[in-house]
């Protein structure tokens, strides 16, 4: 029968994959991931279809308390002779056949109050739409605010405020526009339907040391705002009204990682600022990627030199479209402050694709290959204009560089140079401080691979970008839990992409720093040391596990294991020589669980140590 809560309701358990380490009891916080239609069905038990009604009135008594206040505030502004718009839809939020109808479903079907709400709403609109009058027919607009309006209240998604202590973020997938606005001092754990380990949702998490489970599929339609939910990374379960036991058994395994990790975090940190050396005397630069303002102490906390990676897209996220310039300016500004002398590069808009996409931007057919990053970029001059313009007047007062993404052909980088030329021309016609911008490219698609020494003659600096390297070559999608077991990092052609791009940058005299995941996985930080990278940025919580794996090794042994991995007929391959030499030189600091798993078992991620079973 399972476990039961204290309300006598049955766990449920959910198995995906740990993508950044941890454990946490917690409050569900649900995310929608910016659809309104995104709605799921939910049965419910017969004791819960009363407290199902009761929270639908108190979404329906919140929804009207903030139409109440847009409208006050559209009578100061506007005149309220603008504002009766809003007497509509406050009107449909007192409409008794559709409160009635709602509560229907609820206890009728035993559904979730987000089906009901939809089911309702979308037989409402049906009838609409057979509206002879055209002004009657374009009035379902208002129906279909209102229904968004509740869902949201519904979901209890109303950012930073609503946020309890102990919230875990459950989302179908987490994307920057769905939580710009979250105070995430306040989030203990994410759990997300969709991902792999370089999706959105496990970056963020990583960056902010909280714990991650992703690729849950289902989990999202179960769960409701307030619901108990217990996250364990580390076996990458998670329950949904966890019974004592299981909460308590959760809360026992976050203790203990904690006292462990801040244990070896502070060792670490007593020597965060000395370069980081090999064995054999090879020094490692560890710089970090930072997205969200509450990433930025980590920087200083775990010794990262400098931003190697800003993801801007956050900004963009936070304003619900490009940001003026002046707020851009004071963005990078902060950034340049928080980097110090080391700098920080700021990566340009990568909107678009899996990243974000604009709201007027038509949905395409296979974004990843579409208009985004760099193509998005230079066909809205307007916007790259005022991001480069901002980037240069933060730079007069910080060490700031630019990173242009998804590079795939010379001139867009020259491009993008005649950009900042002009605009730095504009800036001192204008009497405005302009600082120097160094320009450097992103390497993560083949043909900029293969171009590769082209490219580093007009940048000034390369960028590795392992996350979408590794889709681009293998033709994985990242965020896709269903070819997880096809997203093969140590990929031959992955590794030998790496090495050319390094030797390209060597031959050109310019630096490159790899900025992927990879990079912030010790074992894999190893691999990248063999293939002749000397910095690396990673968000800044894998700092001190990346400093120890590299200061525990030598480089001379890390080179030879590259170079028969390179040699390997495929990823297997390649997996099996790194978990052997490893295992023959470093045993100690890699146990067989921070490595790739044999062939036919699974494989691992390393340092997080779960399996993706190759069976299911």
């Amino acid at each position: 029968m399972g476990r039961r809560d204290r309300n006598g309701r049955r766990e449920r358990v959910w198995r995906g994959v740990g993508v950044s380490d941890g454990a946490a009891v917690g409050r569900v916080l649900r995310v929608h991931g910016g659809a309104a239609g995104n709605v799921y069905r939910a049965t419910l038990e017969e004791a819960e279809v009363r407290r199902e009604i009761r929270r639908f009135h108190a979404a329906v008594r919140l929804s009207r308390r903030q139409l109440l206040a847009i409208k006050r505030r559209a009578e100061q502004l506007l005149g309220a002779e603008h504002a009766y718009i809003f007497d509509a839809h406050l009107l449909m939020l007192e409409d008794r056949k559709l409160i009635d109808d709602v509560e229907g479903h609820i206890r009728d079907e035993r559904a979730n109050a987000e089906w009901a709400v939809k089911v309702v709403t979308d037989k409402l609109l049906a009838v609409y739409a057979e509206i002879k009058d055209d002004y009657l027919r374009e009035r379902s607009s208002d129906i279909e605010d209102v229904m968004r309006r509740l869902l949201v209240a519904l979901a209890g998604d109303e950012r930073a405020q609503r946020l309890t202590d102990d919230a875990i973020l459950v989302a179908d997938e987490l994307l920057p526009s769905a939580v710009a606005d979250l105070d995430f001092s306040r989030v203990r754990a994410v759990a997300s339907d969709a991902g792999g380990w370089t999706s959105h949702a496990a970056i963020i998490a990583r960056g902010l040391g909280i714990p991650a489970v992703v690729g849950l599929r289902d989990l999202f339609r179960h769960a409701r705002t307030g619901d108990e939910i217990a996250v364990d990374a580390v076996t990458g379960e998670v329950t949904l009204r966890p019974s004592a036991e299981t909460a308590a058994r959760v809360r026992e395994t976050a203790g203990r990682l904690r006292s462990t990790s801040s244990a070896a975090d502070a060792a670490t940190a007593r020597d965060a600022r000395a370069p980081a050396r090999t064995t054999d005397g090879v020094e490692i630069v560890l710089r970090a990627n930072v997205e969200l303002p509450a990433e930025y102490e980590g920087v200083s906390r775990f010794g990262a030199r400098g931003i190697g990676l800003f993801r801007s897209e956050f900004l963009y996220a936070q304003h619900g479209g490009a940001p003026g310039e002046d707020e851009q300016v004071a963005a990078y500004a902060e950034l340049a402050r928080v980097a110090g002398a080391d700098g920080a590069r700021v990566r340009l808009f990568d909107l678009g694709g899996d990243k974000l996409a604009p709201a007027a931007q038509e949905a395409e057919r296979n974004p990843a290959l579409g208009l985004r990053a760099i193509r998005l970029c230079l066909a809205r001059g307007d916007m790259l204009r005022t991001q480069v313009r901002a980037v240069l007047r933060a730079a007069a007062r910080g060490k700031l560089d630019l990173v242009l993404p998804m590079i795939s052909d010379v001139s867009e980088v020259r491009a993008v140079r005649r950009v900042v030329e002009e605009e730095r021309a504009n800036l001192r016609r204008e009497g405005t401080e302009a600082g120097d911008v160094g320009v450097g490219a992103m390497i993560e698609v083949p043909s900029a691979v293969l171009v590769a020494d082209r490219l580093a003659r007009e940048v000034d600096f390369f960028s590795l970008g392992t996350n979408d390297l590794v889709q681009y070559t293998l033709a994985v999608d990242r965020s896709n839990g269903e070819v997880a077991d096809w997203f093969r990092t140590l990929h031959p052609a992955v590794l030998a992409s790496i090495s050319r791009t390094v030797a390209a940058a060597a031959d050109a005299n310019i630096p490159v720093v790899v900025c992927g995941e990879m990079a912030g996985t010790p074992a894999y930080a190893v691999v990248l040391l063999g293939l002749g990278a000397r910095d690396l940025s990673m968000t800044a919580t894998a700092i001190p596990r990346v400093r120890r794996a590299l200061e525990g090794v030598d480089a001379a042994g890390a080179t030879e294991i590259a170079r028969e991995c390179l040699q390997a007929s495929g990823a297997g391959e390649a997996e099996e020589i790194v978990r052997a030499r490893f295992a023959e030189r470093w045993g100690a600091l890699f146990p067989p669980k921070s490595l790739p798993a044999p062939k036919g078992e699974g494989y691992n991620f390393p340092e997080i140590g779960h399996t993706v079973s190759t069976s299911s």
